[in-house]
């Protein structure tokens, strides 16, 4: 960025140096100032800015970029100076990502971006959502919401290409309402077409004398999308639809791709869709502060990644560079996807309850129950002894982007050995703290600690399955009003990973206990037997 008019005249100068910066640059310099808490203040009424930690800088940066609209990256927080000249320089630079200028893709992004280019349309690398909407919805006011929603999250409206000269960059396009619309509302399918949701006995139904489960209707509602790659190089990559299934009853549909959204962003999307929804049936637009633009992210991550690398890989050599485990599962076929299979069993709440208690009890998380008990589960039905699982780190460490919808997580490896061995609540402790200790250390992006511990094209894999405990999905009032909303699964009918465990929140308080498995790797009873081991295991942990 370069410096303002009057910078070099400002430097230094006495406690008349405030004139200069004008109404344009008045209303950010006290908020700052409480920011920052004084610190360093000098006559001039200036911060040293290079005195600041690279986490300091950030939340610095975010401020400015979020106050003025222009983007303001770390380095040029760092670059010194006092509060006031760095305001002014900001005030005065050139808009950023929100006005087109390309930024680097996250080393997250680029890993997708590669994924898509090589094999597009994989179903692991595309989202598609659905919720149930209740009550005296209004339409017109959804879609106003929806893009005032995109309109918030730059992601949502981001292109992601290579560029011969810098390598793989995003650009924000400008809001456009017509871009990327709500569209419908759209009828239901009729009933009796074929569906890709599981059968169930119970749940929720819609109304009239075809009353269906919002789950089939759903499936057959997204269906399409699981065949239509998005072009990430010309479109963002998001797509929605509304269906009305009755008087009062609505299905919203969502479609994107991985590389612009993560487990946490569903979260955000909710509030923020929410709250744009009561303003906009109130008749009035959301009043929310601005929020910074993964874009900020990325750029960020590319300005600290390497001093990242050099803190957090020494831990890693250490723990993960032994000779690796052998091979777990069969290799995937050439295939770049198959069908794919999937077994649950669901803990009620009173047993999760109770398993939450012991194993905090012992001075652990819920999290580490279910690794160990996924490793165990792992080494009695495929008979191993030594392997590695990977879990997911949010990526926000910092607490600016924990209102950001984007790209953050970061699978984090973790070794097991002996993992037949043991008793579980010891090993359970034992997990905790090996996790606690990594996650310390997960900045560093997974390729770069790919390509430090594992060089040369022979390489095996650091893990073969990853396992995650999701956040919980809340059903509830839809932004405060009287619509109701409630989370509806959209199943996959296919897979490229070879098998994915997850735990995932029920509303009622209960456990969902997964495997997601290629039905060319796994096969359908050894899927089963590992859900059921893990099953087992957790539930035996609340009693001892």
């Amino acid at each position: 960025m370069t410096a303002g008019p009057g910078q070099a005249e400002s430097r230094g100068a006495g406690p008349g140096a405030a004139e200069p910066w004008g109404a344009a640059t008045a209303g950010p310099l006290p908020e700052l100032v409480a920011l920052t808490g004084r610190w360093r203040l000098g006559a001039a009424g200036g911060l040293d800015p290079a005195g600041l930690t690279p986490e300091q800088a950030l939340r610095l940066a975010m401020r400015l970029s979020t106050r003025l609209g222009t983007d303001v990256r770390v380095p040029d927080v760092l670059a010194g100076g006092s509060l006031p000249e760095l305001v002014e320089r900001a005030a005065t630079g050139a808009p950023g990502g929100s006005a087109g200028v390309p930024v680097p893709l996250s080393h997250g992004q680029q890993r997708f971006l590669l994924d898509e280019t090589l094999a597009p349309g994989q179903d692991d690398n595309h989202v598609v959502l659905a919720y149930l909407l209740s009550g005296p919805l209004d339409p017109e006011a959804l879609a106003a919401a929806y893009g005032d929603l995109v309109a918030r999250h730059p992601i949502l409206r981001t292109v992601h290409y290579w560029d011969g000269e810098r390598g793989p960059l995003q650009r924000v396009l400008p809001p456009d309402r017509e871009r990327s619309p709500l569209t419908g509302p759209h009828p239901a399918p009729a009933a009796g077409r074929p569906s890709l949701a599981r059968p169930a006995a119970s749940g929720p139904t819609t109304s009239g004398p075809a009353a269906r489960r919002p789950a089939d209707v759903a499936a057959e509602l997204c269906a399409g999308w699981w065949d239509q790659p998005f072009d990430l190089e010309e479109h963002p990559p998001l797509r929605a639809r509304l269906a009305r299934l009755g008087p009062e009853s609505w299905l919203l549909c969502l479609s994107m791709h991985h590389i612009v959204f993560d487990g946490r962003s569903e979260l955000i999307l909710l509030k923020d869709l929410g709250t744009a929804y009561a303003a906009r049936a109130a008749g009035q637009e959301p009043g929310w502060p601005a929020v910074p633009g993964y874009h900020h992210y990325a750029q960020w991550e590319h300005d600290l990644v390497e001093r990242w690398a050099d803190r957090d890989l020494p831990f890693w050599r250490e723990l993960l560079d032994a000779d690796p485990p052998p091979p777990l599962l069969p290799a995937p076929p050439l295939a770049d996807q198959a069908k794919r299979h999937e077994h649950e069993i669901v803990l009620d709440a009173r047993t999760v309850g109770e398993l939450s208690a012991a194993v905090r009890t012992r001075g652990a998380v819920p999290l580490a129950s279910v690794l160990y008990g996924t490793a165990r589960a792992l080494g009695r039905v495929f008979g191993a002894d030594r392997l590695n699982l990977a879990t997911i780190a949010s990526g926000r460490f910092e607490s600016v982007f924990n209102p950001v919808i984007g790209c953050f997580v970061n699978p984090v490896v973790l070794p097991f050995a002996s993992v037949r061995d043991g008793r579980p609540e010891e090993r359970v402790e034992e997990t905790a703290r090996l996790t606690l200790r990594a996650l310390r250390h997960a900045r560093t992006p997974y390729d770069r600690l790919v390509r430090s511990l594992r060089p040369g094209a022979g390489r095996l894999p650091l893990y073969e399955v990853m396992v995650a405990l999701q956040a919980p999905l809340e059903a509830g009032s839809f932004g405060g009003t009287e619509v109701a909303v409630e989370p509806v699964r959209v199943r996959a009918p296919r897979a490229s990973a070879p098998l994915i465990v997850e735990v995932e929140p029920q509303p009622e308080g209960g456990w969902a206990v997964a495997a997601r498995w290629r039905e060319d790797v796994v096969d359908d009873r050894s899927g089963r037997e590992v859900v059921s081991e893990l099953a087992n295991l957790l539930t035996g942990l609340r009693a001892r």
